[in-house]
């Protein structure tokens, strides 16, 4: 952090998104429980430059586990909120009730929930070869997935203090998907007699609700420094939603670092209240941490 100027920083997993696929229940609940454990004592207590956010127990085999974790990594470990993959072996995508216990807890905690890219099977690529093809499509596939269940099912609305974030796709999948949404909500006519789909204000588009929703600082999605299309975002969208994320040291070192930040910083389609924005602002939000 000293080296490449970060003041602080939130802590993820790596191999520990794919706790998800773990089907045995007390296994599940014992190894994010542990992960949890080991993550403040060893970082969070540490320095109050290091933040975290939990592993939760597959919401499929027990939400309230999942809740009751949640619960605890927040009030009591002082975690920012959760953590969950995009994609799971077993679990349908996030917008489904199966996670809405999950949903409930962080509603009432009024913390984040960040959707991480990074467990690709069943995605229809279990095949594809070599693995950077794999990682190129799946990650930001995951996140369109994740979007489109949490818009559509009504998700925003029913638990309307949870801050979503959408990490490690860039930001072109979520332009990709303010047009498809629109055009197929407008030709494939949704019947909700159950009435728990999302809620259009009258003439708004998918479009518009969803920067709606990120105007109202309910949506956010991570960024890297060189994307060629951030400017274009900020354009279409304003610079409330996106947050820079380095992902050290899993695929970059410090001087990777160093450059993605130099490229934002001296990125002329941005102007300085974009780039505050985009290197700290957001991520304070998003995260709800308090200012010093």
């Amino acid at each position: 952090l000293d080296e490449v100027g970060i003041e602080a920083t939130v802590l993820y997993p790596t191999a520990g998104v794919a706790s998800a696929n773990i089907v045995n229940p007390d296994w599940a609940i014992d190894a994010t429980r542990a992960y949890n454990d080991w993550l403040h004592e060893t970082y969070l207590q540490h320095s109050p430059r290091f933040r975290g956010l939990a592993l939760l127990p597959q919401a499929l085999i027990d939400p309230r586990a999942a809740a009751d974790e949640l619960r605890r990594a927040v009030t009591k470990l002082g975690m920012c909120g959760a953590v969950m993959p995009s994609n799971s072996l077993h679990a349908p995508p996030l917008g489904t009730p199966t996670y809405f216990p999950v949903y409930q807890a962080a509603n009432e905690l009024d913390c984040c929930v960040a959707i991480h890219g990074g467990v690709h099977g069943n995605m229809g690529m279990d095949g594809l070869d070599p693995y950077a093809a794999v990682h190129a499509i799946g990650h930001p596939l995951g996140q369109m997935i994740s979007l489109a269940s949490l818009v559509f099912n009504g998700v925003l609305e029913r638990f309307p203090k949870i801050r979503f974030g959408f990490l490690e796709g860039g930001v072109a999948w979520f332009l990709f998907c303010l047009e498809r949404f629109d055009r197929s909500y407008n030709t494939h006519v949704m019947r909700d007699l159950r009435g728990s789909y999302l809620k259009l204000q009258p003439g708004e588009k998918v479009s518009d609700y969803i920067i709606r929703h990120v105007k109202a600082r309910r949506l956010f999605v991570g960024c890297e420094g060189g994307e060629p299309l951030i400017g274009k975002a900020v354009q279409m969208i304003g610079n409330e939603p996106f947050m820079y994320s380095s992902d050290f040291p899993h695929e970059v070192n410090a001087a990777t670092c160093k450059k993605e930040l130099a490229e934002l910083i001296e990125n002329g389609e941005l102007s300085q209240a974009d780039k505050d924005a985009i290197l700290y602002k957001n991520a304070i939000q998003f995260y709800g941490i308090r200012e010093k």
